[in-house]
C-alpha cells in the first residue's frame, strides 16, 4: 500500500425525521378561530372533487378513494370542503367509528398539501362534531398561501420541465433537497414548529421534517401534471422504526415510491451538496425494506423499476465491472458531481465491487488515471460509504 493513500470509510446514519398525527376523541368542545367571517376558499385546489376524479382518471387517490365505503366517501367529501373551506366544525352524521374517521381525516391531508393550515389535529364529539385544530387564522392563513403559491410558481419556472415524468420528477426532487434543510427542532416539538410539517417549511423558510418535504415534493409534482400522495407510516433507524412520511407517485403510467428526505441524508455528515438518490422511484419490494406504510395505503404497490434512478441512469449493475465503473466515474467527474451512487444486482457483486475497489485499492487507480491532468480530485483520501440493505456504494470525490 502507497504509505499516502488511506480511505476513508464514512458509514452515514440516515435518520429518519419525526412525523406524527395526534388524533383525540373525547365530549363536547366549541373552538372558534378569528377571521371567519368569509368562507372563501383560501387555497387553489390541486385536485377537484373526488367524485369528479372517480368519473375522470384515475390517480393514486382516487383509487384509495374508490376503496371506501358510500358512507366513508361522504366523510371524505364532508371533511375535505370543511378543511379547504377553513370550516371549524363539521357534523359527521355517518355510523363510523371515530378512530376510522381519523384516517379518512388523514387521507384527505395526504392528499391534498395544499391545505397547509391543517395537518389533521382534530377532537371528536360524541354528539358527532369533528372541530378541526388551525394554527393559524384565516387571514393569516390566506397571507401564507399567497406567498406559497407565488414561491412555488417561482420554482416551476426556474426548474427545467422539459423531459418527461421521470426528468421533471427528479428535478423537482434534487431543487427540494438542495434547498432544504432537516429542522431538528421542530422533531421535539411540532407543535411550536408547526410550519415545519407542512409546504411552508419548505417554501417559505428551508426548513422542514418529513412531512414538509414529502407534501413540498407533491405539491409541486402536481404543478407539473405529476399524480402523487403523500404516504405516513414508519421507517427504519438505527434506533427502531419511527414515524415517517414519504410520496408514491406516477411516471409513465406505473406507481413509485420517493423519499425526499432520505435524499438529504449526507446533510449533516458529508461537507458536500450531494443529493442521494437511493430512494428515488423505488419499488413496493425496495421500499418495504426499510419503511412501513399505515393500512390506509397498504392497497398502493409498486412493481415495475423501469423508472428507478438506477436503472435510468444505468448506474445498475449486473456484474462488476471495472472498466465500466470506470467510464461512469469518468463522466460524472467530468460533470462536476460531488460523487456517484452505484447499485449492484445481488450481494454477491456488491461485495465483489467493495473488495476490488477498496481492499484492493483500484478505486485509488480509476481515480489517478482519470483525474491525470486536470488534478481536481484528491486521490490520497477516499470517502465512501457502503448500504448493505440496498447494495449500493456511494462515492464521494474529495475536491482539491
Amino acid at each position: 500500500m502507497k504509505k499516502y493513500f488511506s480511505i476513508i470509510f464514512v458509514i452515514v446514519f440516515i435518520a429518519a425525521a419525526a412525523f406524527g398525527y395526534n388524533f383525540f376523541t373525547g365530549g363536547k368542545m366549541e373552538q372558534r378561530l378569528e377571521g371567519l367571517e368569509s368562507k372563501e376558499i383560501t387555497a387553489t385546489r390541486l385536485q377537484t372533487s373526488k367524485k369528479q376524479i372517480s368519473q375522470n382518471a384515475k390517480t393514486i387517490g382516487s383509487s384509495l378513494y374508490d376503496a371506501l365505503t358510500d358512507d366513508e366517501k361522504n366523510v371524505y367529501d364532508t371533511v375535505y370542503d370543511a378543511l379547504a373551506d377553513y370550516e371549524d366544525s363539521v357534523f359527521v352524521y355517518e355510523n363510523i367509528e371515530s378512530d376510522r374517521i381519523f384516517e379518512i381525516v388523514r387521507l384527505v391531508i395526504s392528499e391534498h398539501p395544499e391545505i397547509f393550515w391543517s395537518k389533521g389535529d382534530c377532537t371528536y364529539s360524541n354528539s358527532g362534531k369533528l372541530i378541526f385544530n388551525y394554527p393559524y387564522t384565516h387571514r393569516e392563513a390566506q397571507e401564507k398561501n399567497t406567498l406559497i403559491e407565488k414561491r412555488a410558481r417561482e420554482i416551476i419556472e426556474n426548474i427545467n420541465l422539459s423531459g418527461d415524468e421521470y426528468e421533471r420528477s427528479l428535478a423537482i426532487f434534487d431543487y427540494i433537497v438542495k434547498n432544504t434543510s432537516y429542522d431538528n427542532s421542530a422533531t421535539n416539538k411540532p407543535d411550536e414548529f408547526f410550519e415545519a410539517s407542512t409546504i411552508e417549511g419548505v417554501f417559505l423558510n428551508g426548513k422542514a421534517v418529513c412531512s414538509g418535504y414529502s407534501r413540498a415534493y407533491q405539491y409541486l409534482l402536481s404543478l407539473a401534471g405529476i399524480d402523487s400522495i403523500t404516504i405516513t407510516g414508519e421507517a427504519k433507524t438505527p434506533n427502531g422504526y419511527s414515524s415517517h412520511a414519504w410520496t408514491a407517485q406516477e411516471a409513465d403510467g406505473e406507481i413509485y415510491f420517493t423519499d425526499v428526505t432520505w435524499g438529504d441524508s449526507y446533510e449533516k455528515s458529508i461537507d458536500t451538496d450531494f443529493v442521494s438518490h437511493v430512494y428515488f422511484m423505488m419499488t413496493s419490494n425496495e421500499i418495504e425494506k426499510t419503511h412501513k406504510c399505515d393500512e390506509i395505503y397498504s392497497a398502493v404497490k409498486s412493481t415495475s423499476d423501469i423508472n428507478n434512478y438506477f436503472v435510468r441512469q444505468s448506474f445498475y449493475f449486473e456484474k462488476y465491472n471495472q472498466s465500466a465503473l470506470r467510464d461512469k466515474i469518468k463522466n460524472s467527474i467530468e460533470r462536476d458531481e460531488a460523487g456517484i451512487e452505484i447499485k449492484f444486482a445481488n450481494i454477491e457483486e456488491y461485495q465483489t465491487a467493495q473488495k476490488s475497489l477498496f481492499d484492493n485499492q483500484n478505486i485509488y487507480y480509476i481515480l489517478k488515471t482519470i483525474d491525470i491532468f486536470s488534478k481536481k480530485i484528491n486521490t490520497r483520501n477516499i470517502i465512501y460509504n457502503v448500504d448493505d440493505t440496498h447494495n449500493i456504494i456511494t462515492i464521494f470525490y474529495c475536491k482539491n
